[in-house]
């Protein structure tokens, strides 16, 4: 959106009842339009220091608290405590990521090639946040949105309007803290549907981080956008992995934050051989096996007429039992409901994204079988996103790693971790971010997590070198006398 080329709010179709006023919306705009262009002449130093003051605030212990408190109060999904772990976790490691990252200037030089690559802001962003951890989708959007010198206006789902203002309104006093312009980042008040499909249309670039049907909005805006994707993590334990460390990292990944993370644990497939030892692993570390019987009554109320009950999404492993009219045991902590089947059904609801503390076991024969089970269960609900195999070391597991990424449509497969790990960790390479993209097999634009190297324009100049034609009879593997060009 840049000076006269964006169309004004109020000179477009109007909203709907109850949408947030057209004008207020577009004078939203036009302070971030502002905020964007003052920023415009900030060096590298000046840029490190806005995003240092700004982390420092997302970081504040006291704050993050109260905020995680106050989620789990109106979403009544996930558990304070993860929430705080998870939020911290990913804010420090975002501040990782960029720390010592140029994005000001000259970012690039290619000297046998003569080009040079410069950086420049997006624009006004909108950043569309989700019900489940909104505050973290925040903190870490807009510090790489602020790396990169873009300047963002939040719309946040109804339910958490209210931390989201109260984050925002932190994030504001720390630019002012500054010297910086506060309007870098704005909060659409009373957003909806409606008006964050209009500020959707109307910035310069969308960041989605919602759920399907937010992600679907964003990329039929118009506007270029980059999204995250449903997931439905489905891991492979085959007969070499350490089965007391998969066990535990595939319960504890399931159950973090009542399993509402995109990459929870959803479903485990099991080399038939270690089946019993690993369900036993799974029930010595909390989690309550259930029957044949227990598994059905779960699967009927978890989805009732094939989908997801949402009143249930988020809740404790207890909660839903309850829900169920499972049994719990006496005195025992409940950390994740498994459910049996007795082979891999690609398409049951059992097999589809959970968004609770629920996983589905089943054992298979071979592992090539296992391979092709995932990719026909990710087919049908969490294409694009995730796997992961525990295995053992040598060529053997190797060549399994090999055969499960080359087979699978995923953008991501991890070996010997819990698919927590998707969306960044300090024990593995992933970079982190909380817009887990899903590539075009998940209907989305990019295919790795996205950060702050998929948030500013590149402007490449070109210097004149040396011709350097190649032989056509080379690249064509011509044995006939080559014509190259004149």
């Amino acid at each position: 959106m840049t000076g006269g080329d964006r169309v004004a709010l109020r000179d477009r179709a109007p909203l709907g009842e109850g949408v947030h006023p057209p004008d207020a919306l577009d004078a939203l705009l036009t302070r971030a339009q502002a905020a964007g262009d003052s920023a415009d002449h900030w060096d590298q130093a000046r840029v490190d220091q806005v995003v240092r003051a700004v982390g420092r605030a997302c970081y504040d212990d006291e704050l993050v608290r109260a905020l995680c408190a106050q989620v789990v109060a109106a979403t009544r999904m996930g558990t304070v405590r993860d929430l705080v772990e998870l939020h911290r976790l990913r804010v420090l490691g975002t501040m990782r990521d960029l720390h010592g990252q140029r994005t000001v200037g000259v970012i690039a030089r290619d000297d046998e090639r003569r080009t040079t690559t410069w950086a420049k802001p997006l624009g006004v962003v909108a950043l569309v946040t989700p019900a489940t951890a909104p505050c973290t989708a925040l903190a870490t959007s807009a510090l790489s949105l602020l790396k990169t010198r873009n300047s963002v206006v939040v719309s946040p789902h109804p339910a958490t309007a209210e931390p989201l203002a109260r984050l925002v309104e932190a994030i504001r006093s720390a630019l002012r803290e500054v010297d910086a312009n506060e309007d870098l980042v704005q909060l659409v008040a009373g957003a909806d549907r409606d008006s964050s499909r209009e500020l959707m249309r109307a910035a310069d670039f969308v960041v989605a981080t919602g759920g399907a049907g937010t992600v679907a909005r964003g990329y039929a805006s118009g506007t270029p956008a980059v999204s995250s994707g449903p997931g439905n993590a489905t891991v492979v334990v085959d007969e070499y992995a350490d089965l007391d460390t998969a066990a535990d990292l595939t319960n504890k990944g399931a159950c973090f934050n009542n399993g509402t993370s995109c990459s929870s644990e959803s479903n485990v497939l099991v080399d038939g051989r270690v089946l019993d030892a690993f369900r036993e692993r799974l029930r010595a570390g909390g989690a309550l096996l259930l029957s044949d019987e227990d598994s059905l009554r779960l699967e009927r109320r978890l989805w009732p007429g094939g989908r997801l009950e949402r009143l249930l999404v988020g809740r404790s492993a207890a909660e839903i039992a309850w829900a169920c009219g499972i049994p719990v045991p006496a005195g025992r902590p409940v950390t994740t409901l498994v459910a049996t089947a007795a082979t891999a059904q690609p398409g049951r609801a059992l097999f589809t994204e959970k968004l609770a503390p629920v996983l589905t076991l089943a054992p298979y024969r071979t592992f090539d079988g296992a391979v092709r089970d995932v990719q026909d269960i990710l087919a049908r609900s969490g294409r694009g996103h995730s796997c992961a195999l525990h295995t053992g070391d040598g060529p053997v597991a190797e060549a399994r790693v090999d055969r499960l990424a080359s087979a699978t449509k995923v953008c991501r497969v991890l070996v010997n971790q819990s698919t927590m790990g998707n969306a960044g960790g300090f024990g593995n390479g992933m970079e982190f971010t909380s817009v887990v993209s899903t590539g075009t097999w998940g209907g989305g634009s990019v295919s790795e997590n996205v950060s702050w190297r998929h948030l500013f324009n590149r402007t490449t100049v070109s210097h004149p070198r040396p011709s350097q034609v190649p032989s056509a009879a080379e690249l064509f593997d011509d044995p006939s006398p080559a014509t190259n060009p004149v």
